[in-house]
């Protein structure tokens, strides 16, 4: 967090296929789902789709959504995929159907050390950074929840072309 803060985080941004990248990153979430009840799929994306972006600083953030969703969802789904929501941004989404955000706790999950539940493993920087990562793909972040039916947590960067 203070190497984002300082700007001395590096950001290496190559051509990256999203279809693989995600592709990889639904093998490495179903490996580590542990439910039988729980099923996690990639369900939305393009045909096709490369974009310039920093591979590793995106699959973070989209690997805690994701890791986020299996702490809190003990049945039904994690979708996660992406879509494009102009000729210059993309959004990237995870949505469940865990326990959701009480409304008057949602507009503080991305800040620092926050916990909605204590029991849960985690120090309550997962959000804070990647809204911070977010921050500097000059991008947004965000979610919308409802307590009892889940939540979906979004991320949307600009587009920069293959090179």
């Amino acid at each position: 967090m203070s190497k984002i803060e300082s700007g001395s985080l590096d950001f290496i941004y190559t051509d990256t296929d999203v279809n693989i990248l995600m592709g990889e990153i639904l093998h490495q979430m179903q490996l580590k789902n542990q439910s039988d009840e729980v099923e996690i799929c990639f369900d939305q994306k393009l045909p096709q789709c490369i974009i310039h972006t920093d591979r590793n600083r995106l699959m973070q953030v989209i690997i805690n959504f994701l890791t986020n969703a299996m702490k809190f969802t003990t049945k039904g789904s994690i979708k996660f995929g992406y879509t494009m929501v102009s000729d210059k941004d993309i959004r990237f989404y995870v949505k469940d159907t865990g326990i959701g955000i009480p409304e008057d706790k949602i507009d503080t999950v991305f800040d620092r050390f926050v916990k909605l539940n204590t029991f849960i493993q985690g120090t309550g920087l997962g959000l804070p950074i990647c809204a911070m990562i977010a921050e500097k793909f000059g991008g947004k972040i965000g979610v919308e929840s409802k307590e009892g039916e889940g939540s979906l947590f979004w991320l949307v960067i600009p587009v920069q072309k293959p090179e």
